[in-house]
């Protein structure tokens, strides 16, 4: 008896600490990550995290997730394809780049200090009341009334301005004014040297990234590059990228083109040769037709131009061929339902292939087309065989799958505004015809006019 109370307030002990354990390590976790307030001065807060973004604090890293208070001595790093926004004072802003890391902290003088130790980072603060210092590698400035991004890589530091005018410290002292228009490049020598330069910001030279974030953040009104001119420098990348895809995908046809063109310049050089006679040679050869000896005229005649006439006709056959385009515009309308870490996959402006032509042979169909572009395009595509319906189902475009916005949600695909009821593999595709895929998110297609309901 004395064995068994013994045995029972052992256990019971037990549980207690337990349960001990259980609550320090919950309030350690806790009060690392905030969760019962940062435990310090809270200088910005995460907002809109995309794909793998690791914070860490007091030694201890984890993920960022959003809504978390940053302090001093938080290291935000942002891995391949993530990026993170987060937010500073009243209205401002601070976008990382993927590959980038940064360290927050405060001055001296109780100023926010940004330090960007590689990567890069754009600011909207044009509107920040408060001073904040931004160092990158080891330049600093006043960021506080700019728009502004700061690009830190291997040996070569540079500061592109949008809006406002700040005076930049080098890493050797040297000092120069900034202003919105302008790109400063610091390069350090073998010698650990620099070489300061200021030069004229061209809009050609910005990468997607900045070029994205210059569009939309609050004060894209007020830059130096209008929504307009920045908008044309992305459609004419995309402009130049569907050119090499369609170059690549259309090869044989462009190669049959040029062909012919060749063949037609050639035939119409020997017409040329022939009609350069003398109208006495014409005047002889036509009365050697029509006496009946017009054998060595027409021998001439035929070597020189009838056979490449109509070998031209025999040789090449009509070209098929289609358009393809791959969009997600409904997801941009249904973020916050996206599976975390999905948001690197979709477009600013939700088009994931712009339209392209694609030539295709007798009895393609809309799933062969769709595999041949994305493998051309870099496009990552997955799909399963489903024996039921005898065709493949696309479970994958550019990483975003089925269920990725919704249980309702994945890949729909329509031929000349139609949306088949049977698989991509069965529809046999005909010249001139348009497909179009694309994501829907709520109604089973109903959202991208398709379902029902």
């Amino acid at each position: 008896m004395e064995t068994k109370r013994k045995k029972r307030l052992l256990n019971g002990l037990m549980a207690v600490l337990i349960v001990i354990i259980a609550v320090c390590a919950v309030l350690a976790v806790g009060s690392l990550k905030g969760w019962f307030g940062a435990g310090g001065k809270s200088l910005m807060n995460s907002e809109t995290v995309s794909g793998v973004v690791n914070i860490e604090r007091k030694g201890v890293a984890y993920s960022l997730k959003s809504g978390v208070e940053l302090m001093t001595g938080d290291v935000v790093e942002t891995k391949q394809g993530s990026s993170v926004e987060l937010a500073v004072g009243d209205g401002s802003i601070l976008v990382l780049d993927e590959n980038t890391e940064l360290t927050i902290g405060e001055d001296s003088e109780g100023s926010l200090q940004i330090c960007v130790k590689k990567g890069g980072a754009f600011a909207d603060l044009l509107n920040m009341g408060e001073n904040v210092v931004l160092q990158f590698g080891d330049n600093q400035l006043s960021a506080s009334g700019n728009v502004l991004f700061a690009d830190i890589q291997s040996g070569s530091d540079t500061l592109y301005m949008f809006g406002g005018e700040t005076d930049v410290t080098a890493g050797d002292g040297t000092q120069e004014t900034v202003s919105a228009g302008e790109t400063m490049q610091i390069l350090t020598q073998e010698d650990g040297e620099k070489e300061v330069s200021v030069s004229e910001l061209q809009a050609q030279t910005l990468s997607e990234f900045v070029l994205i974030q210059a569009q939309k953040c609050d004060s894209k009104n007020e830059l130096c590059f209008s929504a307009a001119q920045l908008q044309k420098v992305i459609d004419d990348r995309e402009a130049e990228k569907m050119a090499a895809l369609e170059e690549s995908l259309n090869a044989e046809r462009i190669a049959l083109e040029e062909a012919k063109r060749q063949d037609e310049s050639q035939a119409g050089a020997g017409e040329t040769e022939m009609t350069d006679g003398s109208e006495t040679d014409l005047t002889q050869d036509t009365q050697a037709v029509l006496s009946g000896e017009e054998d060595a005229a027409d021998e001439n005649y035929v070597e020189e131009y009838v056979p490449q006439q109509e070998g031209s006709g025999e040789q090449y056959e009509d070209i098929l061929e289609c358009t393809i385009e791959i969009r997600c515009d409904t997801i941009l309308d249904n973020m916050k339902d996206l599976s975390r870490g999905k948001e690197a996959y979709v477009p600013a402006n939700g088009c994931i292939l712009s339209t392209s032509t694609v030539e295709f042979n007798e009895g393609d169909t809309v799933f062969d087309v769709l595999e041949r572009v994305c493998n051309y395009a870099g496009i990552q595509l997955e799909y399963a065989w489903t024996p039921l319906y005898n065709s493949y189902y696309i479970e994958g475009i550019n990483h975003l799958y089925e269920f990725d916005c919704g249980n309702e949600s994945g890949w729909m695909y329509k031929v000349n505004g139609w949306f088949p009821n049977y698989g991509c593999s069965s529809y046999e595709l005909e010249d001139g015809d348009v497909i179009v895929w694309t994501y829907t998110c709520k109604g089973l297609g109903a959202d991208v006019g398709g379902g029902v309901g």
